[in-house]
């Protein structure tokens, strides 16, 4: 009998431990959240690459990093540089600068860790990591799972997790988003050292259309600092200070367009629309370009305005600068009944139009009587009803 009870409690102590040492999506998340926020400062060679099958985009950066941390400051980061084969971008505490070795010149500005959220080797990167997998552990609501994958041979965790209306950001762990739409992460980490390795993201939207892949390689966990006098823009010789650029205000509700003509697209012939071809029509202008996902959102909204007011108005699609291999891709798939028009890059900064995607509405003298920063469908429908 005593033998017999020894070994129950043997069994419920095995148990026990054996329910202690069980992985979980949690307990592989605290050991690299732990491992890279017990660093003081880390080095790296990233890969990233952009996969957006649904609107013909690829695009591909790589680039090394090194940064330096304090967890006492606004975004835990000291300082950093960041190396691609066309540019160094420096953060030393106090200033940022970027030097570009295509036109040597040198951007030099004050900025805050809140103001770099959108440099690209920020993106999904170990340092961005550094910050979420804390916030991932608190939030018991973010779905998690886990399994193990295996990549030439060798077994990593692979982690899962969704994020609701939001994304992982730099430096706040988390942007959030108005629409519906759940973001999907693929965390693959190192069993051995507790290093990420590769993360992946997509979306409920575009689904298996749409991946982000960014690989970490060549980790060290203990790097050397890079020399002093690098942390310092008057350090590079032979850069010069960046001239910013004059724009051109958006044009204003009132003017009157001078005179236009640009391509229209058409697969069979080549042709040109011309300002006077409108004399008469109301014109719904919307400018666009192929890399801009609000542009991509705006094709649906602009079909439907065709439907309901195509009787009423004319509608031109103006694209700014993409090559019309890359429209053809576009015009196959949206087969617009209104006019595709390009190579308007220049039309578009002339009306003060630099960023994507932007629209203006003209009378049927060719007077602007409506303009906007972006497609806003709800504000085009509202003024057209209130002057058809």
């Amino acid at each position: 009998m005593k033998h017999s009870l020894t070994f129950l409690v043997l069994s419920c102590i095995a148990l026990m431990a054996s329910a202690e040492n069980v992985t979980t999506p949690e307990s592989v998340i605290s050991k690299t959240s732990e491992t890279l926020n017990n660093l003081k400062s880390i080095s790296y060679s990233s890969y990233r690459e952009i996969n957006n099958f649904k609107d013909n985009y690829f695009a591909k950066n790589s680039g090394s990093s090194y940064f330096e941390y304090d967890a006492t400051i606004d975004g835990k980061v000291a300082r950093f540089q960041l190396q691609n084969e066309k540019s160094l971008q420096v953060y030393n505490g106090t200033e940022y600068f970027l030097l570009d070795d295509a036109d040597k010149t040198v951007e030099l500005e004050k900025r805050t860790a809140k103001q770099m959220g959108s440099i690209s080797l920020l993106y999904n990167s170990v340092t961005t990591l550094r910050i979420v997998l804390p916030l991932l552990l608190k939030d018991q609501n973010i779905p998690k799972s886990l399994k193990d994958t295996v990549i030439e041979g060798k077994s990593y965790d692979l982690v899962q997790f969704a994020l609701n209306k939001k994304s992982m950001e730099f430096p706040s762990g988390f942007t959030n988003f108005d629409s519906e739409v759940i973001k999907y992460y693929k965390l693959i980490i190192d069993k051995e050292t507790a290093l990420p390795y590769m993360v992946f993201d997509g979306n409920s939207i575009l689904k298996d259309q749409y991946y982000t892949k960014t690989i970490f390689t060549n980790i060290n966990v203990n790097p050397k600092s890079p020399a002093e006098d690098s942390w310092y823009s008057s350090s590079y010789k032979g850069y010069e200070q960046k001239k910013e650029g004059i724009q051109n205000p958006m044009i204003k509700v009132g003017s009157i367009l001078q005179n236009w003509s640009l391509p229209k697209y058409d697969p069979k012939k080549s042709d040109l629309l011309k300002s006077s071809d409108l004399n008469g029509k109301i014109v719904l202008m919307e400018f666009w370009i192929k890399n801009c996902g609000y542009c991509m959102l705006a094709f649906p909204e602009i079909k439907e305005l065709e439907e309901k007011y195509g009787k009423k108005i004319e509608i031109v699609s103006v694209n700014a600068y993409d090559k019309k291999s890359e429209i053809d891709f576009f015009y196959n798939r949206e087969k617009p009944k209104y006019q595709m028009l390009y190579n308007g890059e220049k039309f578009a900064n002339s009306l003060g139009i630099y960023a994507y995607p932007a629209s203006i509405i003209l009378d049927k003298s060719g007077k602007v009587i409506y303009t906007s920063r972006g497609f806003d469908k709800e504000g085009v429908e509202k003024f057209l009803k209130g002057i058809l």
